[in-house]
């Protein structure tokens, strides 16, 4: 339930107000106040200082991971691990497996290229070699997502959009460098995958970097099981080293061409394909890895605003509390279920995929700032605070700020959208008082400089209380 904080005793005039040079900036810029709503809640007494619109049903952007990770730390426990396992469908011999390997994704948000790495090294050391099946992938602990990950922008291999997937492996993600040397350039993959081939046709170029006429394309070509990366154009070599982080080949296949490419490196064989399985009901692990504790895993998700990271937890959610496969609407059902557990009501809420990556969420400030309260007040409050962005210093935050407010005083967690600019955390002021702050803005264009201009204005103003 909610902790017994002080009754909210305030007239509605002295509260709706917002401080005059906030409103200076959205007059100049001819922003209707009806397209931002403010909570701003002193957390030491439970007063109000500002409530403007709280009870708006907005789209909150990325903000809406403080709903997903807090939820996550509460109902699945910090130190919740995730186990990705991996199973013998056959015989074992003398290093030679007579059958098929069934790799069972389970749900790991952050199973990196190392982690991937270690496990395979693992398989070999206990005697896994040579596979003369199939490499069986057992997806089956969540729900397809349906749709392609170009639908939400149009930018299908952009990072940002990969779709969860119970065998998630690096965010379905490759580096690709981009290096020049004396009289080429150099093209390179990490993590490397059999199934992927790049295809270099770059010319070294001389200027300054993207000079006039030093134009370097990336084409991205499925043809068949395999994917063709080309780049073209011309590369200045004064632009020195960069990377293009890409998602570029559906998960089952990108997580079967690292396994083949590891594999092979460290001298194992495999005579057979990728397909999708599941584990035998009689099934025994083989090799059992577990994750990083839901704490880090948090870390990643509000430092950074790891959206894929965010939809893996919220599937999870569904999974623990209501049962595999894991998917969205369990996932939401969950939380709202928790949410009217502790006392927060909050008819407005759409929890669509928990990351915040969608045209159709929709919550109050007035529901995340209670949900802010209840963390501050509640035993969980260190590990989610150190996983919020700190203005001036790290995260989304970084620069944010920077040497106008002591580091340390401002964690919040930022969204940014198309016509979507949102906030939500906590300021402690100069005189040592906490706050809590959600703005959540909708209008046209406020994505761009203005929006930051007004959530900057109110966070200096909050911090001279």
């Amino acid at each position: 339930m909610l902790f017994n904080l002080p009754a909210h005793a305030y007239t509605p005039e002295s509260v709706s107000r917002l401080p005059q040079s906030v409103t200076n900036i959205l007059q100049r810029y001819k922003i209707p106040v009806s397209t931002i709503s403010v909570y701003v809640v002193d957390l030491d007494t439970g007063q109000p200082v500002i409530l403007l619109n709280e009870n708006t049903p907005r789209n909150p952007a990325s903000a809406i991971k403080i709903l997903t990770t807090y939820a996550g730390l509460e109902l699945l426990g910090p130190a919740y691990l995730w186990e990705t396992r991996f199973y013998l469908d056959g015989v074992l011999s003398n290093g030679t497996l007579k059958g098929n390997l069934i790799f069972q994704g389970g749900g790991d948000p952050f199973l990196s290229r190392e982690s991937f790495w270690h496990m395979l090294h693992t398989l070999q050391v206990r005697g896994l070699k040579y596979i003369e099946g199939d490499f069986i992938i057992d997806h089956s602990l969540f729900e397809t997502e349906n749709g392609s990950t170009g639908d939400f922008d149009g930018r299908p291999y952009h990072t940002y959009n990969v779709f969860p997937h119970a065998a998630l492996l690096n965010f379905t993600a490759q580096d690709f460098f981009i290096i020049p040397q004396k009289n080429s350039v150099l093209v390179y993959a990490d993590p490397p995958a059999d199934n992927i081939i790049i295809r270099n046709n770059l010319k070294l170029a001389s200027g300054k970097c993207w000079a006039p006429g030093t134009v370097t394309n990336m084409n991205v070509s499925p043809q068949g099981s395999q994917v063709i990366v080309e780049f073209t154009g011309n590369y200045p070599a004064a632009c020195g080293e960069q990377v293009i982080q890409r998602s570029v080949i559906p998960p089952d296949q990108f997580v079967y061409g690292v396994f083949k490419a590891l594999w092979e490196e460290m001298g194992g064989t495999i005579n057979g394909h990728y397909r999708s399985g599941v584990v035998p009901a009689s099934g025994k692990p083989f090799y059992t890895e577990t994750s990083r504790p839901l704490t880090d895993v948090i870390y990643g998700i509000n430092k950074y605003s790891n959206n894929v990271m965010a939809r893996q937890l919220l599937l999870t959610i569904g999974q623990i509390k209501v049962g595999a496969p894991g998917s969205k609407a369990a996932g939401a059902q969950a939380i709202k279920q928790w949410l009217h557990d502790i006392g927060i009501h909050a008819p407005e809420l759409i929890l669509d995929n928990g990351s915040g990556l969608s045209r159709h969420e929709r919550i109050s400030a007035g529901t995340m700032g209670k949900l802010l309260e209840h963390a501050w007040h509640g035993p969980l409050q260190p590990e989610f605070l150190s996983s919020l962005p700190i203005a001036g210093r790290d995260g989304t935050m970084r620069k944010r700020l920077n040497g106008k407010i002591p580091v340390g005083n401002i964690r919040i967690k930022t969204g940014l959208l198309n016509d979507v600019r949102s906030m939500a955390g906590y300021v402690k002021s100069r005189n040592n008082r906490h706050f809590v702050i959600v703005i959540l803005h909708n209008h046209t264009g406020i994505q761009n400089t203005t929006g930051t201009l007004i959530q900057d204005e109110l966070l200096k103003w909050l911090y001279e209380k």
